[in-house]
């Protein structure tokens, strides 16, 4: 069935020769940075011995020359921009209180001069800018990470030190938002979901080594977790420990589960777009639930279920509506076939999750409940003491035992961690670029058709996610977590503008093309 889709709603023969030339630049470079940094580099570390750092800079410089030589200079930086976002390679420069600090992030080196480049050639195209959903959410995220730094200097008790070191978080964020914004603008949002779904694949694989390996590989400088184990659980013959240790190169093993919750509807979306890529998103698929299961999160299963009950519907109708539209009777009786096997998947994850407790001890816990309600009172509470500015970013973390809290205690809730922060008026600007960005992939949904409109359903999908893992876990500080959704967001609103923008369609693009390029109206 996925072949017939793939053969009737999207091929490479369809698409602008420019276009689909590009997006293999993207995909081919996207590749090389991965397997460098997630394959070439721990291996040589570990059979030479050589600083992982010197490896870095090393496989780092040898990206930039094929880059070069082969001609793709800006398409080969703005893909290692994408792919290195996804990778927690940093070095700490000032140690603030509690969990704040500064560090340079490998993707910084490249997102930073990236986004000048990216951004003079934008405005020397003298763009118009007029109130819509695209100019509401990157006006909410300048004004929230402006506030952000207000409210860290103005801290109201708390440490000014902790408040910038936070908002220094969210202008990388900011910039990784434009950056992708501008690359789909001036190209193609595959331009951007591949490599990203790439460097997902690059971690996914590290995951699995760790998993194997019973803990880290020995490389923290990458962005490798420590080996914090929680429980165990049973797999066949199998006793695998769960904990921390199993989260690839992006920080521990429960922030890469929120990055495989953004990237697996995406990946469902492209695989049906390229039939021959399906067998790998089946395995990514499962390696996914490995990995998430070992991470022993019971907001992460939560938010799993639910992105298989809802992406499921979504997908289930659409493939019901498409092929009902273009196909014949036999065809439509395939997709339900294959809308059957989705649900039966859905239900397969659905029984390992409830059968794949710790002896006495469920999956989903709900010990943790009452601190929750009571972070998330004292969050709000603060918010309407001091409703400009908050206490500044991090500090709840720093003087939790001050609000009657444990010590060392941060909000699992990322919205509500942001009132308290900066208030109701920063916490407003977040919420208004979350919910325009939402907007603005709701409205790409309605104007678009066939397998582009499935993309834009994974996007929407993937967004929403996000919102309630982390609204559970105190992911306010996960640096590679917060910049994933926020490229996928400035990717959203780059689509959304070149569509927009009234760029003549080619008459040999299909509108159900997953390329920007098609005609849409408003």
């Amino acid at each position: 069935m996925s072949g017939h889709l793939a053969e009737r709603f999207g091929t490479a023969d369809n698409a602008l020769a420019v276009g689909e030339s590009e997006v293999r630049t993207y995909v081919w470079t996207a590749l090389l940075l991965t397997t460098l940094i997630a394959v070439c580099v721990p291996v040589v570390a570990a059979a030479s011995g050589l600083p992982t750092p010197v490896l870095v800079v090393v496989a780092g410089l040898c990206y930039l020359a094929v880059v070069f030589a082969s001609g793709h200079d800006l398409a080969g930086l703005a893909s290692a921009a994408i792919v290195l976002t996804l990778f927690d390679i940093s070095t700490t420069l000032v140690e603030g209180p509690g969990i704040a600090l500064i560090d340079v992030m490998a993707a910084d080196v490249v997102t930073v001069p990236l986004l000048f480049v990216l951004l003079y050639e934008f405005l020397d195209d003298r763009p118009s800018v007029g109130f819509n959903g695209r100019s509401i959410a990157t006006f909410g995220l300048i004004a929230f990470v402006v506030w952000a730094f207000v409210a860290g200097l103005v801290a109201n008790g708390g440490s000014s030190g902790a408040g910038v070191m936070y908002a220094i978080e969210q202008l990388r964020n900011l910039v990784v938002f434009a950056v992708a914004a501008l690359i789909v603008h001036r190209s193609d949002i595959r331009c951007v979901v591949y490599p990203f779904l790439i460097a997902v694949a690059g971690n996914l694989l590290l995951s699995l080594a760790q998993i194997v390996n019973e803990g880290m590989l020995g490389f923290p400088f990458l962005g490798e977790p420590p080996d914090r184990y929680l429980r165990s659980f049973v797999l066949g013959s199998f006793e695998i420990a769960t904990g921390f240790y199993a989260g690839g190169f992006v920080g521990h093993g429960r922030e890469l589960v929120m990055v495989l919750l953004l990237a697996l509807p995406l990946a469902v979306a492209v695989a049906i777009r390229r039939a021959w890529l399906s067998p790998f998103v089946a395995a990514a698929a499962v390696v996914s639930v490995l990995s998430i299961r070992v991470a022993d999160t019971d907001a992460g299963w939560a938010t799993l279920i639910l992105l298989g009950l809802g992406f499921g519907a979504c997908l289930t109708l659409w493939l019901l509506v498409t092929a009902k539209r273009r196909h014949s009777i036999a065809v439509t009786a395939s997709a339900s076939v294959v809308a059957i096997a989705i649900w039966g998947v859905i239900a397969r994850v659905l029984l390992f999750v409830l059968q794949s407790g710790d002896g006495d001890t469920s999956i989903f816990r709900t010990d943790t409940l009452a601190i929750r309600i009571e972070e998330y009172v004292t969050a709000i509470q603060l918010a309407v003491k001091y409703p400009l500015f908050g206490i500044g970013g991090k500090n709840f973390y720093v003087f939790s035992e001050r609000y009657g809290l444990p010590a060392d205690l941060g909000v699992h809730n990322t919205i509500l961690s942001n009132l308290a922060a900066t208030g109701f008026v920063g916490g407003g600007f977040y919420l208004l670029a979350a919910l325009a960005v939402a907007f603005v992939a709701f409205r790409l949904i309605v104007s678009t058709d066939g397998i582009e409109r499935l993309l834009w359903i994974a996007m929407l999908c993937s967004m929403a996610t996000f919102h309630a893992y982390s609204s559970w876990m105190a992911a306010y500080h996960w640096t590679v977590g917060n910049a994933a959704f926020w490229l996928l967001a400035g990717a959203t609103i780059g689509a959304a503008s070149r569509r927009y923008r009234g760029w003549p369609t080619n008459a040999g693009v299909e509108e159900d093309e997953l390329s920007t390029t098609g005609r849409v109206q408003g």
